[in-house]
């Protein structure tokens, strides 16, 4: 086993250790047989109708990758980016943020789209997911600024945390570090191979993020980008009415706990496991909901959609070569008719 391998498999053991603690932590003191009987006694083809709009969620994300693709030229097959965007989550259950670097392999070597390329728009869409989240983070503290007041006060070690670490002398030092290392590295040691290629990387991204900004499908993109969020927001608020405890809660408070349930998935551990369901359970008990049904509706509803994930992901990943295949097949048939 390389040294590679083994850091794999030590990050993967630790992000999914810290995942597991958090939950152990979250769950010490509730009786599992309790969990079990609010479980039981809730209307879970809900949750089922959900998964529909995790689907649609991720395949508009492949449809808005393709535009980010066909800008710069390459028009890989819509169903090869469709299959490697499903695959991408699966994937990152077995190592955090792999399926990122694994979706965009999955296009260069099905495809022929070049690493750096697909690399390069996937970068450009998780900008709009993330400026996306910001948006529905400030629009969340707008209609609900309450919720934050006390999610902070029933939480202090966040806010203590947070002031902390942009006064902590460290950061300033971290930050002043890192620049001086960049300007060392790109001026002393420019002529240097691997700084040569990471130069020709990094122009290669700021050539083609100008093509991306002169694109002409900006409206699709945005459109494309309302449509995934909109997608997960129902894949979580229709849960809510599988539970008596939630489903009255109206749907504010289901993009209250949507947004804070997407800081969770920030965290890196696989799919999120124990920052996920911290964010939604401590969210839930701010607005009323007791703590073990809290604990139910979140072990529950991401039991069950990260099966669903996971099994997509499958699909997908398993369905890229056949697509290649078939691809392959056909051209076969137009040389023969030749």
């Amino acid at each position: 086993m390389n040294s590679k391998s083994l850091k794999d498999i030590l990050k993967t053991v630790l992000s999914l250790a810290m995942g597991l603690l958090i939950v152990w932590l979250l769950y010490r003191n509730t009786d599992i047989n309790t969990l079990w009987g609010i479980v039981k006694n809730a209307h879970l083809e809900f949750i089922l109708i959900s998964l529909i709009f995790g689907l649609i969620g991720n395949i508009i994300r492949g449809l808005r990758w393709e535009v980010f693709i066909n800008s710069l030229g390459y028009h890989p097959k819509r169903l090869s980016v469709i299959y490697a965007t499903l695959g991408n989550y699966a994937v990152n259950f077995l190592l955090p943020r792999a399926g990122d670097v694994w979706r965009c392999a999955a296009l260069t070597r099905y495809e022929g789209v070049p690493f750096s390329k697909a690399f390069e728009t996937y970068l450009v869409d998780k900008i709009f997911d993330l400026l996306a989240s910001v948006l529905l983070v400030i629009l969340s503290m707008i209609l609900y600024l309450d919720f934050f007041i006390s999610y902070f006060r029933n939480n202090p070690d966040y806010g203590e945390n947070i002031v902390h670490f942009f006064s902590s002398v460290w950061f300033y030092g971290i930050l002043i570090g890192s620049v001086i290392i960049f300007f060392v590295v790109f001026k002393v040691f420019k002529n240097a191979s691997p700084v040569k290629k990471m130069s020709i990387f990094f122009k290669g991204v700021i050539r083609d993020l100008k093509m991306v900004a002169q694109m002409k499908e900006k409206k699709r993109i945005v459109f494309y980008t309302i449509l995934v969020w909109f997608s997960f927001y129902l894949y979580f608020y229709i849960c809510f009415y599988a539970f008596d405890f939630t489903k009255g809660l109206g749907p504010l408070a289901g993009l209250i706990v949507f947004t804070m349930s997407n800081v969770g998935v920030a965290v890196p551990v696989q799919g999120g496991v124990g920052a996920w369901h911290f964010m939604v359970i401590s969210s839930l008990v701010i607005l009323g909901v007791g703590y073990e049904e809290a604990g139910a509706f979140a072990g529950a509803v991401f039991t069950i959609q990260s099966v669903w994930i996971i099994l997509c992901g499958v699909v997908g990943i398993m369905a890229l070569p056949y697509m290649k295949r078939t691809v392959q097949h056909q051209i076969v048939e137009v040389e023969l008719k030749k």
